[in-house]
């Protein structure tokens, strides 16, 4: 069969610099910790030939931190004829039982300070059907995952009048079982020199507390294609994001990281409100230009919009670039 097969073996060397505190003191110093692991894997794929392909990687980790360690991928398609066009029925899969980062175990610095030594190995399944019908240009595609110790940020603070104090944050791991099931439609039509470009995603997670998603999220692209005097090529159209209200991941500044909201009193809710921008794209010859007006909608300072609790988006913004590679 026309089919590669390689192996292969990995060693990583990490080195890793953080304060720490003497012993019995309130003393600190640098202190240095490293990490070496070695891993060994195979891969065998097939990309020839235009009805079946296949790509299937096995690693596993043998000695260091990450002993024990194991990710198996694996991912199809197959191609056929159906009613003078291309059919593409697709899957993937994998299996993850990875270790959590240095960071996510241990981390000091002058607001926040963990050890988690005891932490598990994170298990991620993940099984994914893809249907696509070029004829038609559709695209459907059903996911499902289930992760076992699911290692996540979490932060908490006190909601003041005077806004947000005494505010920390850790890594924590949920032991229970979370499923997600996804399900997700893109459909494009095109009329002459009208386009519209549409994807619907559904999402459903069993523990929207530790892993919170909108459950539909949508977004759509009108424009119109057209070329002027066979040499500018334009497009002129908007595009709309909107998605259900949920509790989004906020932002904690001390580790740069997004986190989930443990204060269940005073949890900030987001959603349900459309983000537009238009825009125009135009090319000529190797130069592309654009201008783009970003978030439409926004109505200033009484009606901001957000992505991320206590962090408003920006209102009104006027984008225009210019793209010109130099090349003979």
């Amino acid at each position: 069969m026309k089919a590669g097969l390689k192996g292969f073996v990995t060693h990583e060397y990490r080195k890793y610099e953080m304060p720490n505190i003497f012993e019995n003191t309130d003393s600190a110093y640098q202190n240095s910790w490293t990490e070496n692991t070695v891993s060994i894997g195979a891969q065998l794929n097939k990309t020839q030939g235009r009805t079946l392909h296949f790509n299937a990687t096995a690693e596993t980790w043998l000695i260091g931190e990450d002993a024990g360690q194991l990710k198996l991928d694996f991912s199809t398609d197959v191609n056929f004829a159906l009613l003078g066009d291309t059919m593409r029925l697709s899957a993937k899969a994998y299996l993850h039982r990875l270790n959590p980062t240095f960071y996510q175990r241990r981390y000091h610095s002058k607001h926040l300070w963990w050890d988690n030594e005891d932490m598990s190995k994170e298990t991620h399944t993940r099984i994914e059907g893809l249907f696509a019908y070029e004829k038609t240009n559709t695209k459907l595609l059903v996911a499902l995952d289930n992760i076992k110790n699911y290692t996540y940020y979490g932060m908490t603070y006190d909601a003041t009048s005077d806004g947000r104090t005494n505010m920390t944050a850790g890594v924590y791991q949920e032991s229970s079982n979370i499923s997600v099931f996804t399900a997700q439609l893109h459909q494009n039509f095109r009329l002459g020199p009208l386009n519209w470009e549409n994807v619907v995603t559904y999402q459903e997670s069993s523990k929207n507390e530790v892993l919170p998603l909108p459950k539909l999220n949508l977004f759509t692209n009108l424009y119109l294609k057209f070329r002027i005097a066979k040499v500018l090529d334009v497009e002129l159209g908007a595009d709309a994001t909107w998605f259900t209200s949920y509790y989004a991941p906020d932002f904690c500044p001390a580790i740069n990281q997004f986190a989930i909201q443990k204060n269940e009193s005073s949890r900030v809710e987001l959603g349900e409100y459309p983000f537009l921008d238009v825009y125009a794209n135009m090319r000529l010859k190797g130069v592309r230009f654009f201008v783009t007006m970003c978030n439409m909608i926004n109505g200033g300072a009484n009606h901001m919009t957000f992505l991320s609790p206590h962090y408003p988006v920006n209102g009104n913004v006027l984008h225009i670039g210019v793209s010109w590679p130099f090349f003979n």
